[in-house]
């Protein structure tokens, strides 16, 4: 398994029209890619990105009032068949670590590439054996 860290930054948005693309404009304008996106009407919050550009991604954000939170995530590939996911979550559930939230980046050539967060970042990194970041 490969890793590297990210962050999540999640944020409340009115669930109306042009708010997503408001906000997403306005990363664009900042030259910020998102590396992937959750949007989900009625909870909150309810927009969540993945991002490596975090400074920037906050600058937008509070240029545009809006209120958001940040978790580190942690970037992870694995092996994409059945089970390797179930591997890994109860790997982390025997730590006691709790997984709050993951997110699947991409599938290419038999690896599946996630991010996720956890309650103890530290805990995962030993129970999953990863001690240092490597490129992208």
């Amino acid at each position: 398994m490969r890793l590297k860290s990210m962050m999540e930054v999640s944020m409340e948005l009115p669930d109306e029209p042009g708010q997503l693309a408001r906000v997403t404009e306005a990363m664009a304008a900042a030259n910020i890619n998102i590396e992937t996106v959750c949007a989900i009407g009625r909870v909150a919050p309810n927009v969540a990105m993945v991002v490596e550009q975090v400074p920037q991604t906050c600058a937008v954000l509070d240029s545009l009032g809006i209120e958001y939170t940040t978790s580190e995530l942690i970037k992870l590939v694995m092996p994409d068949q059945p089970g390797a996911l179930a591997q890994f979550a109860r790997r982390l559930a025997d730590a006691g670590v709790n997984i709050q939230s993951i997110y699947i980046l991409s599938k290419y050539r038999g690896d599946a590439e996630l991010v996720f967060s956890v309650d103890d970042t530290e805990k995962a990194r030993q129970t999953l054996n990863l001690h240092e970041a490597v490129p992208p």
